[in-house]
């Protein structure tokens, strides 16, 4: 079963024998307990529906006649002013057992939100938000202070006592020198053990879910860390790399982020074609390999590197997929 969104209609889709005879639909915004659900009409036999609906996000929920249930929700959520935001759920792991939806969201940075994103994020029930950024970058376009949500700042692949400074430095012109440093980029995103270990703690113990967790583009900081929270659920390497690849529709977005820290970083006196830019606005599978690679290469696997790096122990482990698992 999938959804997908198109303007203000939004389709559900399955195959027959993925919901049983009998069984009845209703479609919520938020999954939180006093929400609202509204019942609806689906014929037996039919295997698609679409509800005309500019809320967000949007949850279905199958009540099947054996009185289990089943929630289906948006992969990609299209907010106004913040791109790239997706819930994580809907993944199935090894062991047959699935993610829990609208528990687990990344994006990119908040610093555009509108009132509607703002009200979406607040039916989500997000409890904190993980901002993943330098100082600095937090400095140039701080998030917004958002009602009874937590934000906390644990950066990744830089100091965290980092200046507030911007240094100006010399940007290459020359696009072929951007792959390898995305390359070099993930390797250092790895020796953020401190920080990694401090996300998973606070999740593992305080257990505040649904969260958020953001960079600026959502692609690469993000993308480890979202990769990392989908290896801790077992989920298969070959399907974390796909839901990696999904931050490439927005690559043209990223390239338009990249063009304010050019102008940042140059002190604005360069003018360099932001095409040239290119290869650090995309999501090659090739950068998260580099990132397990260098996890094999020095503690054996990536799942050495969460139990031994971070500090993963198989109780903590139990912890988090019990949270997060469902089925």
């Amino acid at each position: 079963m999938e959804t997908q969104r198109t303007g203000n209609q939004l389709a559900l889709t399955w195959s027959v024998g993925d919901i049983p005879m009998g069984s009845t639909i209703f479609e919520s915004r938020s999954l939180q307990p006093e929400a609202s659900k509204k019942q609806l009409l689906v014929m037996d036999g039919e295997t698609r529906l679409v509800l005309v609906t500019e809320d967000l996000p949007v949850f279905f929920t199958i009540q099947k006649p054996d009185g289990t249930s089943q929630v289906i929700g948006e992969r990609i959520i299209p907010l106004e002013g913040c791109f790239n935001f997706r819930d994580m759920g809907g993944y199935t792991n090894e062991a047959g057992k699935t993610v829990k939806w609208g528990q687990l969201y990344r994006s990119s940075l908040l610093t555009n939100l509108t009132p509607k994103d703002q009200d979406a994020l607040e039916a989500m029930g997000i409890k904190w938000i993980c901002d993943l950024r330098s100082t600095s970058e937090i400095a140039a376009k701080p998030s917004p202070e958002l009602a009874n949500i937590k934000n906390r700042h644990i950066p990744i692949g830089t100091a965290k006592n980092e200046s507030n400074e911007t240094q100006k430095i010399d940007i290459p012109d020359d696009h072929r020198v951007y792959e390898p440093l995305m390359g070099e980029s993930y390797r250092v995103f790895v020796q953020s053990i401190d920080g990694f270990r401090e996300i998973f703690d606070y999740i593992i113990e305080e257990k505040e879910l649904p969260f958020l967790f953001h960079c600026t583009a959502g692609k690469d900081r993000t993308g480890v860390l979202g990769a990392l929270l989908l290896k801790l659920l077992d989920i298969p390497e070959k399907t974390i790399l796909a839901d990696y690849e999904l931050t490439n529709q927005y690559a043209d977005n990223i390239l338009g982020e990249m063009q304010g820290l050019v102008d940042v970083f140059s002190g604005g006196d360069k003018e360099i074609e932001l095409e040239n830019f290119r290869p650090m606005a995309e999501a090659k599978p090739a950068y998260l390999e580099i990132a397990f690679d260098e996890m094999r290469k020095k503690y054996g696997s990536v799942d050495a590197y969460l139990e031994k790096g971070i500090g993963i122990t198989a109780d903590k482990k139990a912890i988090f997929q019990s949270m997060m698992l469902e089925g």
